[in-house]
């Protein structure tokens, strides 16, 4: 995205809200694309759900005040992205949402919350499946506020690959990813999972987030991983690092949302211990399993799982960045191109 902001002339004005403190979860993304310093920081370590979302909300009031961009970009569903898109209604500047109309059964996932008020909020949508688009439709969304662009995690991946000549092959270990609250907030299901990867006897490989760390140790099951000589617990891994991890997996274990998403783009089979299905084409294709916190369960699973032959393309050509500007740039003609990007 930012590379085709710069080409066509518009300014991006760059807000890191600080949702993600940790060094390893936020600047490592900067450097791997080469994005420029963030012209605000805000530090949101510590904060709960409510108390981060409040604080962002009132930060953005004065960044677009002083800013008074031509519209507010933001992504995904975290907090962040429903806080700023909050500030920016209010102050009657236009938002635009990139990854829209991503729906799952619960309601109160604190995910759920963030890109339904967002979708809601938006003067322009993008939706990067057919089904995110769907989805928006069966909702009652004007047709000139929604576009299917594709994903630009597919565009980011197929780069970062290109860029750093990674090899995609099926290899010998799991590659693990678990960081959702429904996840490492109960200690049943943080067990279980913990569990599962002990019993399924293959070589994992497993970034551990910060939150993920500190749930594990207090739960009394960080020494059983360190034990375990299949196990290399890692640091959080910079994006370039990461894919080159995903890149060379067997298999896939992860609540993630995009990297369920990299790992189908990339023909992992996906094992996914949370019942939220994002991108339910992935599930109905045949390469992704959900089960159930059962250590029995998610062992087999990681040693068994095989998707069918066939691999529907789900995400797009890799190209949705070029489509989302030009949109905009159509959208937004004849206004000052500013974007203050959150």
């Amino acid at each position: 995205m930012h590379r085709e902001f710069a080409r066509r002339g518009i300014e991006e004005v760059i807000v890191h809200t600080g949702q993600h403190y940790d060094y390893e979860m936020s600047q490592v993304f900067f450097e791997g694309f080469q994005l420029p310093d963030a012209r605000y920081h805000l530090n949101q370590r510590g904060k709960t759900n409510i108390q981060q979302t409040a604080s962002i909300l009132a930060a953005m009031e004065e960044i677009l005040q002083q800013e008074k961009p031509t519209c507010t970009l933001v992504y995904g569903d975290v907090n962040s992205t429903a806080a700023a898109a909050l500030a920016s209604a209010k102050l009657r500047i236009p938002v635009v949402h990139i990854e829209g109309g991503v729906r799952s059964h619960q309601l109160y996932n604190p995910e759920e919350i963030n890109r339904r008020v967002t979708d809601h909020l938006s003067v322009l949508i993008f939706a990067c499946t057919r089904t995110d688009y769907q989805n928006l439709l069966r909702e009652g969304f004007e047709e000139d506020r929604i576009f299917l662009s594709g994903d630009i995690v597919k565009d980011a991946l197929l780069y970062t690959i290109e860029q750093h000549n990674i090899p995609v092959k099926r290899g010998d270990y799991i590659c693990v990813t678990i960081h959702r609250e429904e996840n490492v907030e109960s200690p049943e299901r943080l067990r279980s999972i913990v569990e599962g990867l002990l019993q399924c006897q293959l070589p994992v490989f497993f970034p551990v987030h910060p939150r993920t760390r500190e749930r594990l140790k207090q739960y009394g099951l960080w020494e059983a991983l360190q034990r375990c000589k299949r196990v290399e617990l890692r640091e959080p891994q910079g994006y370039v690092q990461f894919v080159k991890l995903l890149s060379g997996a067997n298999r896939v274990f992860t609540d993630s949302g995009g990297v369920r998403r990299e790992a189908y783009i990339l023909e992992k089979p996906v094992i996914v211990p949370i019942d939220i299905v994002w991108f339910p084409e992935i599930l109905e294709a045949g390469w992704m399993k959900v089960v159930e916190p059962n250590p029995q369960e998610i062992a087999h699973a990681l040693k068994h799982f095989e998707p069918p032959s066939a691999h529907p393309e789900i995400f797009g050509d890799g190209k949705a960045y070029q489509r989302i500007v030009a949109r905009m740039c159509q959208f937004f003609e004849g206004e000052r191109s500013s974007i203050c990007a959150s």
